[in-house]
């Protein structure tokens, strides 16, 4: 079943996809081989390594692993006894020795950046030795150096001196014969590893020696002179001294290999691991991936998340110059209490995109590879991700497509636990309907009440009714455009999907007439359902509405507490400021006014009676001066002020021109606590003035009094909630006479909802009032149906 699952779901070819992003086969070879864990730690530590890299790569950039290979065959061929090594295997061997040095050096210069990918290679073994054997004997084209050893260098340039020698003495011999150059004939050939003369055959009487061979066409002969025969057999010799000394060689730096084999295993083992968490780094940079968080026992919340291999598919059409749509984006949410989701909606509206989606994300993030999706998005850890997806019958097995389905569904039930993950498309299908629909419910209930995560996808009405009444079920929607009759590819909540069936099939050109039969063979009981999934949806949309319009009252309503909240701010620190200048004022005004006494007493000591008269007269001076001072500084909460003013008043705020409710009084420091609005505040009792309270003849009610075009005030308003019919509408008699006289032209009477009868009564009346010009309900925002707005003409 898990290989099933990894092919419905596409899995091994997003790792194809992946595999490309590697820089070497070692990489490619990771990428492929990667499968999904359920160990927490394992899986955290990961996308951890992930995330490293990325940083790595768009701050430093990474080494480059594309010289290296797989050198686990030659590793093995350097153990056997009597193994040669040839020159380009241990090149290879040589470049994988370089890239490990190479890789340590670079991770360990920026382990800041990623200390767990350091991680990996702190212990790589050093291959110093290894590196400057190979190097200091075998070029870069594969061919042994001459410095590879003093031997190998002495025969070479006997072998250089040799071969001049022989090039001379062949021209010599042919120069001595006679035999003119026409163009055709050449100084020097090797043939079978001896140095000859290129002639025409007719020519070669006149040299003696040992024929090597014909062209093709029997015009040239090769001849081997017999004076060089000699000169050629020493060069035989060298050729064979040179081969053994090159065997030897190689055959010491094989044994090198072989010493080296079991850190050169490990290495190739870290750079393959290296190079594959690379290809994920990148992969996720050029998607735009995250890493989810990882939550063992949570649900399943996926934000913005894009198929993967339709991302990666558009991507390399872009980069081809082609024109290309990307997936769009959806949410994919699945919790504990509603373990269960049911997709619905139009052919072609992306329903199992959105199931490979979801099941290919968790076999990714399992795997160590981070998603395409936003930040927020998180994952449970799974031990069983199950998918039923497509036509699966076996004609060579006589299974059909329902028998197939069947038995994938008889898997579920059998191994399903709450750490599974079952995906279903289209249950169901391949047999009767009422019939696979019940089989499907059934298998649906069984895997819930286990805690299964199920997400299935379906166009049974049956199967859309179960999720509406089932509380463990969460219904969405692919949504579809019905003025442009095509899906949007998004997924809403809450209610199931219509599927458009007669609407797809007109926009692909089935005739009118047949779609009008088609209509009237549809069944009443489905078309009812229809409407009322149109219905629900129609709901949703109108309480999203109310939603946002809420949001918007909430802001405008915290943006002007914020307004009143600064605007009281203000309005202490000056007065803080203004009383501050007052006493420093009045410090003075005293400092000045003692002198001055001090002066008076001084001169009334010294003469009595001339200065009793000059002495009263400064006295009544300073102390007016005084008076004067201290009463302009003094806050005036006289005794009868504060003994007005008692908790639970509704007072007026003359600095704020607002009215509210008195909480708590401090009489001392002359402050008293309100409640205007929904805001809690402290005001000077010297700014409040009392609003009476009057009762309405006859009754116990309270009538609370109406404004009176306080500046920056809304409209009169007449509160007659909880009074009986009669009463209410003879203090609105009473309150249109006074507004009339006063000049009020809006009178706003607050009602509220209740059960309408008093509202009714009170509108019926108005309509019967001369000089009413209108009356209508009040906006959402300022209370609906629960306020009357009355406009006087």
């Amino acid at each position: 079943m898990i290989e099933h699952t990894h092919q419905v779901l596409e899995y091994h070819r997003l790792l194809n996809i992946l595999s490309h992003y590697a820089s070497c086969p070692l990489g490619q070879s990771n990428c492929l081989s990667l499968r999904p864990s359920n160990d927490v730690k394992h899986i955290d530590n990961e996308l951890r390594l992930v995330s490293e890299l990325r940083l790595l790569l768009k701050v430093k950039g990474f080494v480059s692993f594309s010289d290296v290979t797989d050198i686990s065959a030659i590793l093995k061929k350097s153990g056997a006894d009597g193994s040669c090594l040839e020159p380009n295997e241990l090149l290879c061997v040589l470049g994988l020795a370089q890239a490990s040095r190479q890789s340590k050096m670079f991770l360990g210069s920026n382990r800041s950046l990623c200390p767990g990918i350091y991680g990996l290679v702190s212990d790589m073994a050093e291959f110093g030795a290894l590196i400057k054997a190979i190097g200091d004997t075998i070029s870069l084209s594969g061919a042994l150096k001459d410095s590879a050893s003093p031997v190998l260098k002495k025969i070479r340039r006997k072998k250089i001196r040799l071969r001049s020698d022989l090039e001379k003495g062949l021209q010599r011999i042919k120069d001595s014969a006679g035999v003119p150059g026409d163009g055709q004939d050449h100084l020097v050939t090797v043939r079978d590893g001896r140095y000859v003369i290129s002639l025409g055959t007719d020519k070669k009487s006149r040299i003696q020696g040992i024929i090597h061979g014909y062209s093709k066409t029997r015009s040239t002969c090769f001849l081997e002179p017999v004076d060089v025969i000699q000169d050629n057999n020493r060069m035989g010799e060298l050729a064979q001294e040179e081969k053994a000394e090159e065997f030897r060689i190689l055959t010491g730096l094989t044994g090198m290999v072989s010493d080296f084999s079991s850190d050169l295993a490990n290495c190739q083992a870290l750079i393959s691991r290296l190079d594959g968490l690379y290809a994920r780094a990148r992969f996720s940079e050029t998607l735009s991936c995250v890493a989810p968080e990882v939550d063992e026992e949570g649900g399943i919340e996926l934000i913005g998340a894009r198929n993967p291999i339709l991302m990666a598919l558009a991507l390399e059409a872009r980069d081809r110059g082609e024109r290309t749509e990307f997936p769009v984006s959806v949410g994919i949410s699945i919790d504990g209490d509603r373990n269960g989701l049911i997709i619905s909606g139009p052919n072609r509206g992306g329903k199992t995109v959105v199931l490979k989606t979801l099941g290919l994300m968790c076999l990714m993030v399992q795997a160590g590879i981070h998603v395409p999706a936003d930040e927020g998005s998180r994952l449970p850890v799974f031990n069983q991700i199950m998918a039923d997806i497509g036509d699966d019958q076996d004609i060579q097995e006589g299974r059909s497509t329902f028998s197939a389905h069947a038995a994938h569904l008889k898997y579920f039930t059998e191994h399903a636990d709450q750490k599974s993950l079952a995906i279903i498309d289209e249950p169901g299908m391949g047999t009767d309907p009422d019939e696979g629909v019940a089989l499907a419910m059934a298998v649906f209930d069984s895997l819930c009440r286990r805690g299964t995560f199920v997400a299935v996808s379906t166009h049974l009405n049956r199967l859309k009714s179960y999720g509406l009444l089932n509380p463990k079920v969460l219904n969405a929607a692919v949504e579809f455009d019905l003025k442009r009759n095509c899906p949007t590819f998004r997924l809403k909540y809450g209610s199931p999907g219509i599927s458009h069936a007669l609407e797809i099939a007109r926009d692909v050109g089935i005739p009118a007439n047949i779609l009008d039969q088609a209509k009237g063979y549809l069944d009443n009981d489905e078309i009812r359902l229809n409407r009322l999934i149109e219905k629900l949806n129609y709901l949703k949309l109108e309480t999203e509405r109310e939603r946002r319009e809420a949001e918007e009252a909430k802001r405008t309503f915290q943006e002007a507490e914020k307004e009143i909240k600064d605007r009281l701010t203000s309005l202490e620190f000056e007065e803080r400021t203004l009383m501050e200048k007052k006493r420093v004022e009045a410090e003075s005004a005293i400092k000045e006014a003692r002198e001055e006494l001090r002066q008076a007493v001084n001169l009334l000591k010294k003469n009595k009676e001339s200065s009793q008269a000059y002495v009263t007269e400064r006295y009544g001076e300073i102390g007016r001066r005084l008076l004067g001072q201290i009463e302009s500084t003094r806050i005036e909460t006289s005794p009868a002020g504060l003994k007005q003013i008692e908790k639970g008043q509704m007072v007026y705020h003359s600095k704020l021109e607002q009215k509210g409710t008195v909480l708590s009084i401090d009489p001392s420091g002359g402050r008293a606590q309100l409640m205007l609005g929904k805001v809690k505040m402290s005001a000077e009792i010297q700014d409040l003035e009392i609003v009476k309270e009057v009762k309405e003849p006859g009754t116990d009610k309270v009538v609370r009094p109406v404004s009176w075009g306080f500046k920056g005030l809304p409209p009169r308003e007449l509160n007659v909630i909880g009074y009986r019919v009669d009463d209410a509408i003879s203090l609105i008699d009473k309150t249109l006479d006074r507004a009339l006289v006063e000049g009020e032209l809006t009178l706003r009477i607050i009602h509220g909802f209740g059960t309408g009868r008093l509202r009714k009564a009170i509108r019926e009346h108005l309509k019967g009032v001369s000089f009413v010009k209108s009356i209508c309900s009040a906006d959402l925002k300022s209370g609906g149906d629960a306020i009357t707005v009355v406009d006087l003409s």
